[in-house]
């Protein structure tokens, strides 16, 4: 019987998860296949209850549903406890566990992109903007403001004492929208946007044209797949299949 992790998101066709995903299955000879599956929060409890059967290895979780599902599953890692939202479920029997690899991947960009201590801009109030605060404070960043929609009008302010911005937000996916003004950019700021369809984003091209350093989510992405898969399967993620599959599916849709 082949195995079935799915995603579990609203609006997610965008998603480069499964390609990357079933690559890394079919790579390690594991006989198990990626779906996204866009649900609804009304449709949430039924789809989490779903992974408690035998074919299921678990589920990645997306927006919006990162925080609500919490309350879904028997028991949360360390991880997900500090954070307050989940983005992997895997089950073992019958007992589903919640993960956060989204501190992972965060992590690493944010060690490779700002690796001193920094004031930092924070878009979103979400489940991923949850998993960029904590790991800023685990790096020891001096200070975090994180911003809501409600609070957009701040954006301007707070980036004149920022050196990186984070948008952990949705804007900007699949299309050519950017959270913030570009006049807003500076070569001293840097940004890092998790959005990754396109790639590069529009927000993080017009940071790149003002001089900053910046970039997308694709290697965050990359970085949770590659640990949701270890925590599925106990085995090591096939990185370099994994990454090729990724770039693939982001260059067959321009970008």
């Amino acid at each position: 019987m082949t195995a079935l992790v799915t995603l579990l998101g609203h609006r997610i066709g965008y998603s480069a998860s499964p390609a990357m995903l079933n690559a890394a299955f079919a790579a390690a000879g594991i006989d198990a296949r990626y779906e996204l599956r866009d649900i609804t929060a009304e449709e949430l409890p039924a789809a989490v209850h779903e992974l408690r059967s035998a074919q299921a290895l678990g589920a990645n979780v997306t927006q919006p549903h990162k925080v609500e599902a919490l309350d879904l599953v028997d028991d949360v890692a360390p991880e997900v406890d500090r954070v307050g939202a989940l983005n992997t479920i895997v089950r073992r029997g019958k007992r589903l566990t919640g993960h956060n690899t989204d501190l992972i991947g965060i992590t690493m960009r944010l060690a490779a992109l700002a690796p001193d201590p920094w004031q930092a801009v924070v878009l979103g109030d979400g489940g991923a903007s949850r998993a960029v605060v904590i790991a800023l404070t685990d790096a020891g960043a001096q200070g975090v403001n994180v911003v809501s929609r409600f609070d957009w009008h701040r954006i301007p302010e707070l980036l004149i004492r920022a050196d990186l911005l984070v948008n952990a937000t949705p804007i900007g996916t699949a299309s050519d929208e950017s959270p913030i003004p570009a006049e807003l950019l500076r070569p001293d700021l840097r940004v890092l946007d998790l959005v990754y369809r396109p790639s590069p984003t529009r927000l993080v091209r017009e940071a790149r044209a003002a001089g900053a350093a910046a970039e997308d989510g694709a290697a965050v992405l990359h970085a949770q797949a590659a640990a949701s898969f270890e925590l599925w399967t106990g085995r090591s993620a096939p990185l370099d299949v994994m990454r090729a599959a990724l770039d693939a599916d982001l260059e067959a849709s321009g970008g």
